[in-house]
């Protein structure tokens, strides 16, 4: 389900940019669209906005300024370019990535399958990306 709404997202994306919606004017909606669904979400489980340790809320907005805002808004910014598959690939990325941050940041050190997992991601976006070039 997750990856028919990721694909149906930016397939919208890609056809909104296409006509004449600016990047910051499609990312506007989009993330505002986000908010409205999930902002209510933490009260609907009893989970409280407030209470956090103050570091807690730093790290959220270091989520949001970096994972969302240019992250999320390069992935969006790339279906106007990119086909939308090749945009869900490289998404496929943000695991590998995140490790190796929680590597850099924390000195975690993933299990041994984590890495045969990710050989094999690798193999399969490299002949996802191959047979797109030749299809």
């Amino acid at each position: 389900v997750g990856a028919w709404t990721v694909s149906g997202y930016f397939l919208l994306g890609r056809e909104a940019q296409r006509r004449g919606l600016s990047i910051g004017q499609y990312v506007a909606v989009a993330y505002a669209t986000a908010a409205a669904v999930l902002l209510p979400l933490p009260a609907l489980f009893g989970t409280p906005y407030t209470g956090w340790p103050l570091a807690f809320y730093g790290y959220a907005l270091a989520m949001a300024l970096t994972s969302q805002l240019i992250g999320h808004t390069s992935f969006n910014w790339a279906v106007r370019w990119v086909p939308p598959v090749m945009v869900t690939l490289a998404i496929l990325f943000e695991p590998l990535g995140s490790g190796f941050l929680a590597y850099l940041f924390f000195g975690e050190v993933p299990a041994p399958l984590v890495f045969v997992g990710a050989a094999v991601l690798l193999a399969g976006v490299g002949v996802a990306v191959l047979g797109q070039a030749r299809g």
